[in-house]
């Protein structure tokens, strides 16, 4: 088997780097290689959903800018056949207390000059605002009221349709090596035994995008990082609420007629969990989510719990941010974009369009992002978010 571009994961960065790389009409036969069609235990369809430009770094503004235009547009689009990927403009909140009110601040001033309509609340205003939200411990929020979410699986699913349908192929398996020769990658070998050669290829694997590195003897700072997400209902009435998030990581949003929401714990250890019922996650809800979540907004006291389900973070333990770009020093026909520590559907059209970019032009056109390519990793620089993450 051939192909011009062979794209290793099709989860929501590979379909769309796919997408892209199919729409610009320059990179011939794009073939991905996906181990799952149903996508049971990928990360996309397990996330949030969010869309928020409520960043430190001017970067994942810009991405974020450029994605919410992006899924906006492939909403409305799809309104005419009867159909949609959930787009909810219901915006973000964030809250901090004292310690968190300076970078908050200096966050704002950011994004606001990018032109973010966000807004600034003390705290009289957010109790305006939002009444139902505790605020005892609270010196400072921001609102950005046109930011929001979609539905994971419904986008996962629409950018693989539209791939498919600019001649994009989807081949089912699971890439066991790679072969090279020289400073080249010349072949995927699959789990069966079928190999796909290719001219250029991308490492879109998500938490398993380290395993494909280490078969060209090159490291990635990835790990995968499993966080439970749960869904609740409240017994009482709370106002239209946007995406609440604070300090501690935790956050929740409306979904349908509950709310669902998390928040990512450290102290478990990396690796692949996908039974929730026992070990670290048996009581997590009852013991550390809840808590925050009654904290934040006192009518959770009286919920019910009705679902708890987990995914897996991309965990960037460098610095938490995206790697973009060229991955292994000794090969140079193979990029990654991968580490996105929980933003990865948020950045996905922005990040596939610069992966298509990198693949046929060889260099970012349309957002300079190199400051998120692994030069950083490997020179020793850091380039964290700064405040709620």
């Amino acid at each position: 088997m051939k192909a011009e571009i062979a794209v290793i994961g099709g989860g929501i960065i590979g379909s769309t780097a796919a997408y892209f790389l199919a729409r610009d009409g320059r990179a011939g036969k794009v073939t991905v290689i996906e181990p799952d069609p149903t996508y049971a235990r990928a990360a996309t369809p397990q996330g949030a959903g969010g869309i928020r430009r409520l960043f430190s770094r001017a970067e994942n503004i810009a991405m974020s800018q450029y994605s919410l235009s992006f899924y906006q547009d492939l909403d409305r689009g799809l309104a005419s056949e009867g159909k949609n990927i959930g787009f909810r403009k219901q915006g973000y909140l964030f809250v901090v207390g004292a310690e968190g009110a300076a970078d908050l601040e200096k966050n704002h001033r950011l994004q606001t000059s990018m032109g973010v309509p966000a807004e600034l609340l003390d705290v009289p205003a957010l109790r305006d605002r939002f009444p139902s939200l505790g605020t005892a411990d609270l010196t400072l929020a921001c609102h950005s009221p046109d930011d929001g979410w979609v539905d994971p699986q419904a986008a996962l699913s629409t950018l693989r349709k539209a791939a498919e349908a600019l001649g994009v192929t989807y081949l089912r398996g699971r890439v066991d090596a790679l072969s090279t020769s020289r400073r080249t990658v010349t072949a995927a070998t699959l789990d069966d035994g079928r190999e796909l050669q290719a001219g250029f290829f991308l490492n879109t694997a998500g938490p398993w995008c380290s395993e494909i590195a280490a078969m060209l003897g090159a490291a990635l700072p990835v790990q995968p990082l499993c966080r439970a997400q749960h869904f609740w209902r409240c017994s009482q009435p709370v106002e239209p609420m946007p995406l609440v998030k604070d300090e501690s990581g935790m956050f929740f949003r409306p979904e349908g007629d509950g709310f669902a929401g998390g928040c990512p714990s450290f102290a478990v250890k990396p690796g692949f969990i996908f039974d929730l019922g026992y070990g670290f996650f048996a009581d997590y809800f009852e013991r550390a989510v809840w808590p925050l979540i009654a904290k934040r907004l006192p009518k959770f006291e009286e919920i019910k719990l009705e679902r708890t389900w987990g995914g897996h973070y991309a965990q960037n333990s460098f610095d938490g941010n995206m790697i973009i770009g060229r991955f292994s020093r000794d090969h140079d026909n193979i990029i990654t974009a991968c580490g996105f520590s929980g933003h990865g559907l948020m950045h996905a059209p922005a990040v596939g369009r610069a992966l298509s970019e990198l693949a046929l032009d060889g260099d970012f056109q349309t957002l300079d992002l190199s400051a998120l390519t692994m030069d950083r990793v490997w020179e020793g620089r850091p380039y964290p978010e700064i405040g709620i993450k």
